[in-house]
C-alpha cells in the first residue's frame, strides 16, 4: 500500500513539465503544447514513431500540465498553438490572443470519458449528499474542478440539469493544473472531483491510501454532449506558414490512422512508454502496478474536423451567464476548415 509521501512524490513527477522536444534544427519548425489528456496522443505518438522528422517537420511538443502556464505561453507567442479545451480558446480570443480554432483534437465517447468521483469513506452517495455536506471556504469540502474550463461547463449543465441552484463559492473548488485535483482527491483531501479519462481509471484502480476504499462514481455525465479538446494556433502562424500547418495535419492524420489500425496488443507493446511520458511522467513499465494496462479502455481516435457550431455557441453563452466575459467572439471568425479540405 502507497504511504501519503509515496502518492504525492508520484503526482509530482506526474506534474512535471515534459518536453517532448525535436532536435531537427536544419528543418522548419512548429512548436505546440499538449496538455494531459486523451487528445493529445497521437501527437505523442507521432513524435515516438519519429514521423514528424521523417516528413521533413521539426515538431515541439511541450507537455504542460498548469493550464495557466501553457495559456500564457500562447499569449507570449512562445508557442505556436496548443490543445485545449473550448472554454480556452473562447476566453483566449475574448481577453485579445488572435487564435484560430483549427479542427478537433478528440471527441470523448459519451459515456464514462467524464466522471464525478468521490471516495467511499467519505460515506457520500449521492449528488444529494454531496451538496448538502459542500461548505463555503473550506475546499476540502467540495467538488474540485478545473476554473474557466469545460470541466466547470460540464459539472454546471449536470447540476443544472437535475434542478440544483448551484453556488460555486460553497459547491466548489477552483484549480488550473488537472494533476493537482487528482493528487488530492488521491489522498482523500477534497470531497469529490470532476476528471476525464485516463485518470478516472488509474485513480480507481491505483492502490488506495485506504486499503478498505474505493471510488464511487456519482455521474458519468450520461446523455449528456460531452465537448471535444481542440487544436487552436495563433492567426499570425497560419497567416505566415499555411504550409506547415498542412504538414503537420497531413502527418497527424497519418498517427491517428496508425493508432486505429493497431491491435490493442500492439499498442501497448509500441506505445506504452509514449503513453507514460504523457500521463504519467517518471513512471516506467515496471512500476505501473500490476494488470492496470489491462483496465484501460483504449479509444477510437476520430480524425479532426470542424468544432460544432452549437457546442461553441453554448460555450459561448455559458462564458457570458457566468461573467467571465462579456463578449460574444463569433464562430465564422475563430474557426476555419482551410487545413481539413
Amino acid at each position: 500500500m502507497p504511504q501519503p509521501r509515496q502518492m504525492v512524490w508520484f503526482f509530482v513527477l506526474f506534474a512535471l513539465v515534459l518536453s517532448l522536444t525535436g532536435a531537427a534544427d536544419d528543418l522548419p519548425r512548429v512548436s505546440l503544447s499538449l496538455p494531459p489528456v486523451m487528445g493529445s496522443l497521437p501527437l505523442a505518438f507521432a513524435r515516438g514513431w519519429n514521423l514528424f522528422e521523417k516528413e521533413g517537420l521539426d515538431m515541439e511538443l511541450i507537455g504542460l500540465s498548469d493550464n495557466q502556464a501553457r495559456i500564457l505561453a500562447l499569449m507570449a507567442g512562445n508557442i505556436d498553438g496548443m490543445i485545449c479545451d473550448v472554454t480556452t480558446a473562447i476566453l483566449l480570443v475574448t481577453s485579445g490572443t488572435d487564435i484560430v480554432i483549427t479542427s478537433t483534437a478528440y471527441q470523448p465517447e459519451q459515456t464514462g470519458s467524464l466522471t464525478l468521483l468521490c471516495p467511499s469513506y467519505f460515506n457520500i452517495g449521492s449528488l444529494d449528499e454531496l451538496l448538502s455536506r459542500t461548505e463555503r471556504g473550506i475546499s476540502s469540502k467540495s467538488i474540485a474542478i478545473t476554473e474557466m474550463s469545460d470541466i466547470e461547463y460540464a459539472i454546471d449543465t449536470l447540476l443544472k440539469s437535475r434542478g440544483y441552484a448551484i453556488d460555486p463559492d460553497k459547491d466548489y473548488s477552483y484549480w488550473y493544473d488537472m494533476l493537482q485535483i487528482a493528487t488530492f482527491l488521491a489522498l482523500g483531501s477534497v470531497y469529490a472531483a470532476v476528471l476525464p479519462e485516463p485518470y478516472t481509471t488509474y485513480i480507481s484502480n491505483y492502490p488506495q491510501i485506504n486499503p478498505n476504499g474505493t471510488y464511487l462514481h456519482l455521474s458519468d455525465f450520461n446523455d449528456m454532449d460531452i465537448l471535444p479538446s481542440v487544436l487552436v494556433f495563433r492567426r499570425e502562424v497560419i497567416e505566415r506558414s499555411p504550409e506547415l500547418i498542412d504538414l503537420f495535419y497531413n502527418i497527424y492524420r497519418q498517427a491517428i490512422d496508425m493508432i486505429n489500425n493497431l491491435s490493442r496488443d500492439e499498442l501497448i507493446e509500441m506505445g506504452t512508454d509514449e503513453a507514460l511520458s504523457l500521463f504519467f511522467p517518471g513512471l516506467t513499465d515496471e512500476s505501473v502496478p500490476e494488470g492496470i494496462m489491462d483496465s484501460f479502455v483504449i479509444p477510437h481516435f476520430p480524425q479532426p474536423q470542424m468544432l460544432a457550431q452549437e457546442q461553441f455557441e453554448a460555450v459561448v453563452a455559458w462564458v457570458n451567464d457566468k461573467c467571465y466575459t462579456w463578449k460574444q467572439p463569433s464562430y465564422e471568425e475563430m474557426t476555419t476548415d482551410r487545413f481539413l479540405k
